[in-house]
């Protein structure tokens, strides 16, 4: 009967499931970017998203691929993706003013070019601005689609395996966000 109280209470949309999770420290995986963009060559697009005081035990989570654009055909990790390919990186708000002047600087994360790469980065802890940037900086001709889906993730008492069970109906646990619920910043900037 424990075992089973445990379960539900680790797995069910319930309030007071939901409230007890959160006493235990529970926080809900957050989507920031779930979109599909272009990005023209020579230049670069970003999103900002922010963490509030006290935050840690964060990571940034997700997947992204880059296509040229026009390309149906062409797998990600076919030879021919050798010209597509775009870079992610994430920079804090400092470091991404010395990026945009052209300037070198620490990332949070840098994917180097690549047509499709899996995020898994812990943030810094505490509060901070940081930048999603897409590069396409080093292609001289032809702009790259992307389709990327990202997620603030909170380590948590309950295992990743358990959380992701009720996948039909998403469990939400907690009432602070880990993001500020500001929708995103986007620019479509040439360097």
């Amino acid at each position: 009967m424990l075992l089973g109280a445990i379960v539900w209470v680790a797995i069910s949309p319930n309030p007071f499931a939901q409230g007890l999770r959160e006493i235990g420290g529970d926080k809900p995986d957050q989507g920031i970017l779930e979109h599909t963009f272009s990005v023209s060559p020579r230049s670069f697009r970003y999103y900002t998203f922010s963490l509030p005081q006290g935050s840690s035990h964060v990571a940034l989570v997700g997947e992204f691929t880059a296509q040229i654009a026009g390309d149906k055909g062409a797998s990600p990790d076919g030879p021919e993706s050798a010209a597509s390919g775009i870079e992610l990186l994430v920079l804090s708000e400092a470091a991404f003013a010395i990026w945009q002047k052209g300037g070198s600087t620490t990332s949070v994360y840098d994917s180097s070019r690549v047509p499709h790469a899996n995020v898994s980065v812990e943030l810094p802890a505490g509060a901070g601005v940081y930048y999603l940037v897409f590069s396409n900086r080093f292609s001289p001709s032809g702009a790259n689609n992307v389709r990327a889906s990202l997620q603030l993730h909170s380590r948590s008492w309950i295992p990743d395996w358990i959380r992701r069970l009720p996948a039909r109906a998403p469990i939400s646990l907690g009432s602070r966000p880990l993001a500020d619920p500001k929708p995103p910043a986007i620019s479509d900037l040439a360097s």
